[in-house]
Order: structure tokens, then C-alpha cells, then sequence
């Protein structure tokens, strides 16, 4: 289960978890017609209109969707009110795909000027942060 939370928080905190909402938003609401070698395809039974609303009730209750709008909400909910220091060590150590080492992130809190958080100071902020998002989404991991 850590390895799962990591990876949405890291998902979150990359621009990821967004970019897979709207790919699927995308699936759903902007689907290409295909048609026969170019030219417009017999009638299909169904109009423009209501081939968009039916798009849309399914988009509604797609449930991967759902599940990642919830978490989206919990971790926004979560991470915005953080101090910008106290961001920035979650968001380096959680940066790119498999995270940075600790020591990577006290290199560029460093080259940063944040001096003022020390490597235990850091870890504090992330296992803090990552066991309180962990209560949260229990229920949709």
C-alpha cells in the first residue's frame, strides 16, 4: 500500500494525476467519428446531441475517473495550505518518477537558500505529510 500512495502522491505533486483526468475526460468528450475512406458514414441511429449527453452520463459515472477526482480533492486539500518550504521538500523528494534521495534533497534545498530545514526537520515534514494523507485515502487506493 506505501508503494500505491507514493505513487499518487508523487502522480500529484508531478502534474501527473491531472493529466490522467483530463486524458480521460478527453476519451469521452472528444471522440472521433470513423468513417468509411473519408466520407460521411450512414445514419447511425442516433443524433450528434444525443450521442454528446450519453458521452457525458458516461463520463459522469466512469468510476476511475471518480476515484481520481476524489483524490485530487483530498491532496489539494492537503497540500495547498503547506508551507512553500515545507512544498518544496515533498515536492523534490517526490520529483520525477522514482523520487530523489534525501541527500539530493537537502543538495537542493541548499542551492535553494532554504536553510532553515535541516534533514531531520525534512524527513519530519514528509513522513508527517505522507501519514496524514494515507488516513485520507485509504478507502480509494
Amino acid at each position: 500500500m506505501a508503494d500505491k500512495l507514493d505513487r499518487i502522491i508523487g502522480d500529484y505533486v508531478n502534474g501527473r494525476l491531472e493529466a490522467r483526468i483530463k486524458s480521460i475526460e478527453n476519451r469521452y468528450l472528444y471522440k472521433q467519428k470513423i468513417d468509411n475512406l473519408g466520407i460521411r458514414t450512414a445514419y447511425s441511429g442516433g443524433s450528434e446531441q444525443l450521442s454528446h449527453i450519453i458521452d457525458q452520463e458516461k463520463l459522469e459515472s466512469d468510476q476511475e475517473l471518480i476515484k481520481l477526482k476524489e483524490q485530487l480533492a483530498i491532496l489539494d486539500f492537503w497540500f495547498k495550505p503547506l508551507v512553500p518550504d515545507e512544498k518544496r521538500v515533498i515536492e523534490l523528494k517526490y520529483s520525477g518518477y522514482a523520487g530523489l534521495y534525501w541527500y539530493q534533497v537537502m543538495q537542493y534545498l541548499d542551492i535553494e537558500g532554504i536553510d532553515d530545514i535541516g534533514l531531520k526537520k525534512a524527513k519530519t515534514i514528509f513522513y508527517k505529510f505522507r501519514s496524514d494523507i494515507e488516513r485520507q485515502l485509504q478507502h480509494c487506493i
